[in-house]
């Protein structure tokens, strides 16, 4: 085999890879196989050229694309003197997982805090009217639900942390990761004022 085959087949297993990649996070394989072309390529290129090498129809190169736009995977380019718009990859990896975490777990993990407080309200309410064994069940549910939510809530938490966007907050810090506070060290501590003697002999 010679240089350029064994060049061809590591993109090709590598642009592979990336498409078993994207599907594993839930999204098309065609996705990450067009996102891997774009990544070994040192150029950008027109649709035509991404349909014709991964040997999908126009629509579905059309639709991939603009997914990948969406998602800030892949960005269009012009190109001085072509008609065609190109395509090039974003290479900076942690700009894309952010942007996928920001976009898409943000708003499922938001989501779900928001049904499981709902879910919370209506036990409580439940909780509230009823006795006997119906009181036991009721507590059991809100002691299940409540901590659910404590959950959802400490992960929306920790993907803000991942992201960088979290502002500085003792208590929600000590709450996610049950940090006991710890008072403050003495050479922290304010010291006593001077005494009118002590300010004269300065």
């Amino acid at each position: 085999m010679s240089a350029a085959d064994e060049l061809e087949q590591a993109r090709a297993l590598a642009t592979d890879a990336c498409g078993r990649i994207a599907e594993f996070w839930g999204f098309t394989r065609t996705m990450g196989r067009a996102f891997g072309l774009l990544y070994l390529s040192r150029e950008p290129l027109p649709q035509a050229e991404i349909q014709s090498r991964l040997g999908i129809s126009a629509g579905s190169a059309s639709m991939t694309l603009a997914a990948l736009g969406r998602w800030g995977v892949v960005h269009k380019i012009w190109i001085r003197g072509q008609r065609r718009e190109h395509y090039q990859a974003e290479t900076d990896f942690w700009k894309m997982i952010s942007g996928v975490l920001n976009e898409r777990e943000r708003r499922e993990i938001s989501a779900a805090v928001e049904v499981v407080s709902r879910a919370e309200a209506s036990a409580r309410a439940a909780q509230a009217t009823v006795r006997g064994a119906a009181r036991a069940d009721a507590d059991f549910v809100v002691e299940r639900v409540a901590r659910l939510g404590e959950i959802c809530r400490n992960g929306e938490t920790m993907l803000d942390m991942l992201l960088g966007q979290l502002t500085l907050d003792v208590a929600r810090f000590r709450d996610v990761l049950k940090v006991t506070p710890r008072s403050a060290p003495p050479a922290l501590e304010s010291a006593p004022a001077p005494t009118r003697a002590q300010r004269r002999r300065r």
